[in-house]
């Protein structure tokens, strides 16, 4: 088995279960005691599925493609470190909270556009990126992040794209066939 398929396949579980424990939050305003625990093993499950997308070759030799996950991997780390230090020293968590997701974006819009452009029929991490950009993070901001209930249910579509993402580095990628031009 390649890293490629590890990586995906321990990332597919890990966000289904993210998916359900975010919802899970929202609905029920729960949070667990060690909620920053299970937050930051979720944060390296969705790590996972930005490197199954890496070591893929989806983005081939383009740097900008392997420069945005790069810049994504960065900010899921980032993340998982954030939820960690965040009970001890909720200052530096919160900073570390700001930077992440939008690394986390960007990188995955940067990694989307490469392959679009290169029509390699893999939407969503540009889909990924821009739903983390534009509705996550101002999402975050204005309702001030968990356990806000919208915030909480913005975190579970975040989730439900990651295990998007993670089953579509599973499946192969669709074949494009060129356009037939007739000449008459």
């Amino acid at each position: 088995m390649n890293n490629t398929r590890v990586s995906a396949l321990i990332a597919v579980p890990v966000t289904a279960i993210a998916v359900l424990y975010a919802a899970a939050c929202a609905a029920f305003s729960w949070e667990p005691s060690l909620g920053w625990l299970i937050q930051a093993l979720i944060h390296i499950g969705e790590l996972a599925g930005v490197v199954a997308l890496a070591s893929s070759g989806a983005v081939g030799a383009s740097r900008p493609g392997r420069a945005g996950l790069a810049v994504a991997t960065t900010g899921q780390i980032v993340l998982a470190v954030a939820e960690v230090v965040w009970p001890r020293q909720p200052d530096l968590g919160n900073v570390l909270f700001g930077i992440a997701p939008i690394l986390t974006g960007v990188g995955l819009i940067t990694a989307g556009v490469t392959l679009v452009r290169a029509d390699r029929g893999r939407w969503l991490p540009l889909a990924l990126g821009v739903y983390t950009i534009a509705v996550l993070v101002p999402v975050e901001i204005v309702t001030g992040g968990p356990p806000a209930t919208l915030a909480l249910a913005s975190i579970a579509v975040w989730d439900v794209l990651w295990l998007m993402l993670a089953l579509s580095v599973l499946s192969p990628a669709p074949v494009r066939r060129p356009a037939r031009v007739v000449v008459r």
